[in-house]
């Protein structure tokens, strides 16, 4: 029960960081600058996986990033994408690369920015310092995720040729298993996503701060989010009488705010652990 008590403690000092901080107000400026970060990137993904040769993982990639959207949201971004994916030569690339990754690394330097509030100005490396570290998070964003891609396409013939060598009574369960962890696919990359974030993103002066739980709470509200907003726009879905052709950008920009919220959300909550443990080693020396 003191265990319980004690966690409830925290919960509720991040809840107060979190409206400290203006939580709201930094979700707001994250889904604002998801939006302009998020086609720089797409055209960023495209030249890697072309200088790799993957391009159609690049594709695939992009594709099961729609998927994992909302439909709405994904039928808004479908378009645009597709035409920015298309549009996308070799020439085009060469001048606009800079800019591409650039612009991408802004996204990753507002999350930052939302650490860097939640756990202490005082803890964060200089500016300068800090934008390297967010190109090379891009740039290594953009390999893992065609890294991943590439798993994802060669697993199920991997586990093809190891079944052939087994009884049919056998392989049948195997594949019926490979099958059920597909089920399991989206929830567990964006785990590990939104884990790698906070992993790369939290001010590394301090040691050994807490990751998991701010990655469980975001990755929570992110999909009560994406099925929320589904359900409301399926059985509420007036919202283009208001916003007329606007309202694909209203709903993405609106989806944006709400992920953004969770993991501002999370922020506070893996800063509040940490503090706690701080401050608990503190006192005991």
């Amino acid at each position: 029960m003191e265990q319980l008590r004690h966690h409830g403690e925290i919960w509720r000092r991040a809840a107060a960081r979190f409206f400290e901080h203006d939580g709201f107000a930094s979700a707001g400026n994250m889904a604002f600058i998801a939006m302009l970060s998020l086609f720089p990137f797409v055209i960023f993904l495209v030249a890697v996986s072309g200088f790799m040769g993957q391009t159609e993982r690049g594709v695939a990639a992009i594709t099961f990033m729609m998927n994992t959207l909302p439909h709405e949201v994904g039928a808004a971004l479908s378009g645009p994408i597709n035409g920015v994916v298309d549009a996308t030569r070799p020439e085009i690339l060469t001048g606009s690369i800079v800019f591409a990754i650039w612009t991408a690394a802004t996204g990753v330097e507002t999350a930052r920015g939302v650490l860097v509030k939640a756990f202490g100005r005082e803890h964060a490396r200089a500016a300068w310092l800090r934008r390297l570290e967010s190109l090379a998070v891009v740039i290594f964003a953009a390999i893992s995720i065609l890294v991943a891609m590439s798993i994802l396409v060669i697993g199920p013939a991997v586990v093809k040729a190891v079944t052939s060598f087994f009884p049919e009574a056998l392989t049948g369960s195997l594949t019926e298993l490979w099958n059920f962890l597909n089920l399991f696919l989206g929830p567990v990359v964006l785990a590990f996503g939104l884990f790698g974030v906070y992993l790369a993103l939290t001010p590394r002066r301090l040691k050994r701060p807490y990751r998991l739980p701010g990655t469980l709470l975001a990755l929570v509200i992110l999909i009560a989010t994406a099925k929320g907003l589904s359900l409301y726009l399926r059985y509420a879905g007036n919202y283009d009488v208001t916003y007329g052709s606007l309202a694909g950008v209203v709903v993405t920009q609106l989806f944006c705010f709400l992920v953004s919220l969770g993991f501002v959300a999370g922020a506070e909550l893996n800063a509040a652990y940490t503090l706690d443990r701080l401050y608990k080693e503190k006192t005991a020396n």
